[in-house]
């Protein structure tokens, strides 16, 4: 499974992030109050992953990035993600 991580965001009030897979398609991240606990839980995502994946961790660190791989990826597939 490949994953894309993206990057913390504010949303909802708070900040969040999203992932990524050909499987789940986008998952939408918690919105968190601090950025602090954004970046944890975005590490630990990270962290957890790196040894339940078959296939590369892409981290992305802007949301143009992100949009970037997504597209590619998702262009491989012949959908297009929904950001």
């Amino acid at each position: 499974m490949h994953v894309v991580v993206g990057p913390v965001v504010t949303r909802d009030g708070g900040f969040a992030y999203d992932s990524w897979t050909r499987e789940r398609g986008l998952s939408r991240g918690y919105s968190y109050r601090r950025i602090e606990d954004a970046h944890y839980a975005r590490k630990a995502q990270i962290r957890s992953g790196a040894g339940n994946v078959a296939g590369p961790t892409v981290t992305c660190s802007t949301l143009d990035e992100f949009t970037l791989v997504l597209a590619k990826d998702a262009g491989a597939e012949g959908a297009r993600p929904h950001l």
